[in-house]
C-alpha cells in the first residue's frame, strides 16, 4: 500500500444531522469515525470519514475521492469496494472514508456538481451541499481530487488545464480523455479556488468497480504527487509568525471610527496593542488611532448617540484603552457616560444594560465596559452593576450542559453568541482589580463556559457556526473570541496551561490558515440576531473575504499571541 497520507472519501450522507456518531456493534469501523461536514437541505448531514490529522506541511500526498450519486448497488461495488482496497494500513497516515452507504434516491444534492457554487453558502435555498464541499476541499486543500462515477468498465478524465501534475497524470492514466469544461467539481477545481485559497488538480474516472485505484495508485507512486497549489497557499500562510499576520490586518482594519461600536474599536484596540508591543508598554497611542477617536474625545461628535444599539457600550472600550494610555480625563468620562446606561435617571441599578433583547451576547456588550468603569473611577456600583448584567443573561441563556443558548427564542448555541461570554468575561476580568469582590464570580463562571467549549473543538482546531453541532459550518469569529479568551486566561495566570494550552495551539493554527495575505478570511458568520429554531442558525451566511467584524477579532488574537508566545519563551 502507498504511504499516501489522507486518502480521501467523500459523499453525501443519509444520516439526520441531529444525530452524533456512535459505536455499534456490527457497525464497521469506518462508519463509526464518521464526521459530517455540512448540512443538506433535507436536513441530512453531508458526511466523511477521517483518521488523524496531519500538519499542513506534511510530506505526504493527499488524496480526496469524491462519489457521485449512484444506486444501492453501484455504491457497494464502487465505495464498499474501494474501502476495502485501501485497507486498515491506510491509517498508517491520514485517511477520510465514506461513513455508510449511499442511495440515488436519498440524496438531497449532488456534491460533483454546480461548481463553483456562486453565493448562498450555506443558505442557498436548494444546493447547499456543493457549497459546504467546495469550501472544505479548498481548507483541506488535498493534492489531488478523484471523482468517481458509476460507468462499465475504468475510463479517465484529465482537465485540459496548465498543471504540471495533470499533465503528468494524463501520460500515465491508462486511455486518459481529455475532460471538457462543466458544472463538475473535477472541471471547476482546476481552474477556480475553492476558499479562496488555490486550485487543486482533479481528475473524473467512471468505473464499476475498486480497480481504479490499483491504477490511480500506481500514477501516484511512478509521479511523486506533489503538494497542489491550494496546499502550497496554506503552507504559506502557516508559516507566518503573529506579527507578520497582525502586519497584514492592520493594512485593511482598525484604521476609522465613524460610528461608536464594537467592531471597528476592537479593530482599533488591537493597533493601539500593537503599537506597545513594537514600542514598548510606555508607548503612545497611534496617531491612527488618535485621528480616529478625536471627534468623540473633544465632544464634536456623540459617543453615545450612533446606529449600533447596544454595540455601542463596548465600543466605548477603546476609550477606556486610550484612558490608560494617556491618562486622558476626557476618556474616563465617554466610559463613565457609557457605563451610566446601567442605572435609571435617579441612580437606581438596572437588572441588566439595555438593548440586550435577551441575547446571550449581552455579556460581552455590557459587562466589559462596566468592569473598565469600575477599575478607571475606583466606583463599586460599575462592578456590581457588571456582575448583575452576567446573572440576568445568565438567567436566561445558559444551557445546563455549560454552553449559551443564543436567546430563550431556540435551544441553539450559536457560536458567536459563545464567543460573546468567553471574550466579555475574560475582558472584564482584565478590568477588573485583584480585590474586587465580583472576581470570583465571573472567574467561577468564565471557567465553567471555557470547560463546556473545550470538547466541541473539532480536530482542525476550530470551533462551529452551532457550538455542538459538527454538521454547521467552522466560524471564525466563534474560534478567534473563544481562542484570544484561552490565550489571555493562561498568560493572566487564570487558567491553567495543561489544560487549556493544547485547545490554544490547535486554534492559532486554524486561525492562520484561515487568514489571506490580504486580510481576507474563511467562513465569518454575517450580523445575526435572534433566531427562531437551529436551521435559521445553519443558514447564515458565511462570508468568504474581508469582513471588519472578522478582522478585529482576528486583530485581538493576532496581538495576543505575540504576548503569549513570549510568555511561553519566557525562563520559568
Amino acid at each position: 500500500m502507498l504511504p499516501l497520507c489522507g486518502l480521501f472519501l467523500l459523499v453525501l450522507g443519509v444520516t439526520n444531522a441531529s444525530a452524533q456518531p456512535s459505536v455499534s456493534e456490527g457497525v464497521p469501523a469506518w462508519q463509526q469515525r464518521a464526521t459530517a461536514i455540512g448540512v443538506a437541505r433535507n436536513g441530512t448531514s453531508i458526511q466523511a470519514v477521517r483518521g488523524a490529522t496531519p500538519a499542513v506541511g506534511d510530506p505526504r500526498p493527499r488524496v480526496l475521492y469524491v462519489i457521485a450519486p449512484v444506486s444501492r448497488q453501484a455504491f457497494d461495488r464502487i465505495a464498499v469496494g474501494l474501502l476495502e482496497a485501501i485497507g486498515d494500513d491506510a491509517m498508517i497516515c491520514r485517511s477520510v472514508i465514506v461513513p455508510r452507504e449511499f442511495a440515488a434516491d436519498d440524496a438531497s444534492g449532488d456534491p460533483t456538481r454546480g461548481h463553483p457554487p456562486e453565493g448562498g453558502f450555506y443558505d442557498h435555498p436548494t444546493r447547499p451541499e456543493a457549497r459546504y464541499v467546495w469550501r472544505w476541499i479548498g481548507m483541506e486543500a488535498p493534492d489531488l481530487v478523484v471523482e468517481v462515477a458509476y460507468g462499465p468498465g475504468e475510463t479517465w478524465f484529465v482537465p485540459d488545464v496548465d498543471l504540471p501534475q495533470l499533465r503528468d497524470l494524463s501520460l500515465r492514466l491508462p486511455g486518459a480523455q481529455p475532460l471538457p469544461p462543466s458544472d463538475h467539481l473535477a472541471s471547476q477545481l482546476v481552474v477556480e479556488r475553492p476558499a479562496g485559497v488555490g486550485v487543486v488538480p482533479a481528475v473524473r474516472v467512471v468505473t464499476d468497480g475498486p480497480h481504479f485505484v490499483a491504477t490511480l495508485e500506481a500514477a501516484v507512486t511512478r509521479m511523486r504527487l506533489p503538494p497542489s497549489p491550494a496546499r502550497v497557499e496554506l503552507k504559506r500562510r502557516a508559516a507566518r509568525s503573529a506579527r507578520d499576520i497582525a502586519a497584514q490586518l492592520l493594512a485593511v482594519y482598525g484604521q476609522k471610527l465613524d460610528n461608536v461600536q464594537y467592531i471597528p474599536a476592537l479593530a482599533l484596540i488591537g493597533r493601539l496593542r500593537q503599537e506597545r508591543i513594537d514600542h514598548g508598554p510606555t508607548a503612545g497611542p497611534a496617531p491612527i488611532v488618535l485621528a480616529a477617536t478625536a471627534p468623540f474625545v473633544t465632544g464634536g461628535k456623540s459617543a453615545l448617540d450612533g446606529p449600533g444599539g447596544s454595540s455601542v457600550y463596548p465600543g466605548h472600550l477603546v476609550f477606556g484603552e486610550l484612558a490608560a494610555m494617556s491618562g486622558d480625563r476626557r476618556c474616563v468620562d465617554l466610559v463613565r457616560a457609557a457605563a451610566n446606561a446601567a442605572f435609571d435617571a435617579d441612580g437606581t441599578p438596572r437588572e441588566a444594560m439595555p438593548q440586550h433583547n435577551e441575547m446571550s451576547d449581552a455579556v460581552f456588550m455590557g459587562c466589559p465596559v462596566l468592569a473598565q468603569a469600575a477599575a478607571l473611577t475606583g466606583e463599586a456600583k460599575y462592578a456590581d452593576a457588571c456582575v448583575r448584567n452576567l446573572r440576568f443573561i445568565r438567567g436566561l441563556c445558559r444551557r445546563a450542559d455549560g454552553l449559551y443558548r443564543h436567546s430563550p427564542l431556540d435551544e441553539a448555541a450559536w457560536g458567536r453568541g459563545n464567543g460573546f461570554p468567553a471574550l466579555g468575561l475574560c475582558w472584564s476580568l482584565d478590568e477588573l482589580p485583584e480585590s474586587s469582590p465580583v472576581r470570583d464570580e465571573l472567574l467561577a463562571a468564565h471557567r465553567e463556559h471555557l470547560t463546556a467549549l473545550l470538547p466541541h473543538q473539532d480536530s482542525t482546531g476550530c470551533w462551529h457556526q452551532v457550538i455542538d453541532r459538527p454538521e454547521s459550518y467552522r466560524e471564525f469569529t466563534a474560534t478567534a473570541m473563544i481562542t484570544y479568551a484561552l490565550m489571555r486566561g493562561i498568560r493572566a495566570g487564570r487558567l491553567d496551561a495543561r489544560s487549556y494550552g493544547p485547545a490554544v495551539e490547535r486554534a492559532w493554527e486554524a486561525i492562520r490558515l484561515r487568514v489571506a495575505v490580504d486580510g481576507g478570511l474563511v467562513d465569518v458568520c454575517t450580523g445575526t440576531g435572534k433566531q427562531k429554531n437551529l436551521r435559521d442558525y445553519y443558514d447564515r451566511p458565511a462570508i468568504l473575504g474581508r469582513d471588519d467584524r472578522g478582522g478585529a477579532m482576528a486583530l485581538l488574537v493576532a496581538t495576543e499571541r505575540q504576548l503569549y508566545e513570549l510568555l511561553r519563551e519566557s525562563p520559568r
